[in-house]
């Protein structure tokens, strides 16, 4: 549609609630995509899909260059402070937007960490077997007493826009649900962390220091709780752990699978550094 329109297709309950999260972001004063009507006034075309035209967002993602240079801490801060401001617009209205609830916990536990747990015998991942049963254990104390609410549940950081070097909007709410919101704060992260192929050594090294601005950024802002703040490795795992098992079951997503294998073993090795990036950076 040219730089200055986006049109969405797919599933219309999802593309409407996108567009209901919008509308309810932009009354609070937030850039977002709102649609243009149809000629019949509507929000949405319905042919044989569902189709929603909405005007592009100032701004583009940050460059990885820019997420791994000398701002990164900088940036990692703006992130975690937008994070936190979306959140408070998103919770003011989560009455009026029906999503689906989501128990991370049992996500993990009865679904994704079995398979990962067969993968790392079968594919020498190279986890020590008191990993899994840690995070049954760890997690699962924490779960229940983390503030819940609706996400925007894929802020990665291509659906996060800046101009200026300042964040100016986020697009892409076709997945929001209610769940911890310390998944979206995570999910950043881990997005940002994907992107590190200098290797485990400066990229990966770098994404500690992202990691911290990201949580600080979030922390001045919204306030993370005692137990979010014990939480963070446990639901960076979750998140590693759910992509293994769902791109492991998908042939053309074999590559992405080992990926998120070599994460997942890069975090469980900096376990010590990111529980003390939490306790030495929060305020």
């Amino acid at each position: 549609m040219g730089g200055d329109y986006i049109l969405k297709s797919g599933d219309r309950e999802k593309l409407l609630r996108s567009v209901r999260i919008s509308q309810a972001l932009h009354a609070q004063g937030f850039d977002s995509p709102l649609p243009l009507l149809t000629r019949t006034g509507k929000e949405y075309f319905q042919d044989r899909e569902t189709f929603v035209l909405t005007r592009r967002l100032r701004g583009n993602p940050l460059s990885k260059a820019d997420r791994f240079g000398p701002s990164r801490v900088i940036f990692g801060e703006q992130y975690g402070r937008s994070i936190a401001r979306l959140h408070k617009a998103l919770k003011a209205i989560q009455e009026d937007i029906p999503s689906a609830e989501v128990d991370l916990y049992k996500r993990v536990t009865e679904w994704a960490l079995p398979s990962v747990k067969r993968q790392n015998t079968e594919r020498n991942i190279g986890l020590d077997e008191t990993f899994f049963s840690d995070v049954m254990r760890g997690f699962g104390e924490l779960h229940d007493k983390l503030p819940r609410q609706l996400i925007h549940r894929d802020p990665n950081p291509s659906n996060i826009l800046f101009h200026n070097d300042t964040v100016t909007g986020f697009i892409d709410f076709d997945l929001s649900e209610t769940n911890i919101r310390l998944w979206d704060v995570c999910y950043c992260a881990t997005g940002i962390l994907s992107e590190s192929t200098d290797g485990e050594d400066e990229g990966h090294e770098k994404w500690l220091e992202i990691l911290g601005g990201i949580l600080r950024g979030y922390d001045l802002e919204g306030r993370l709780t005692p137990e979010e703040k014990h939480a963070v490795f446990y639901v960076i795992c979750s998140i590693l752990i759910i992509c293994i098992a769902y791109f492991e079951g998908r042939e053309m997503h074999k590559d992405l699978a080992e990926a998120n294998r070599r994460m997942l073993g890069f975090v469980v090795r900096k376990k010590e550094q990111i529980d003390s990036l939490v306790s030495s950076r929060m305020i």
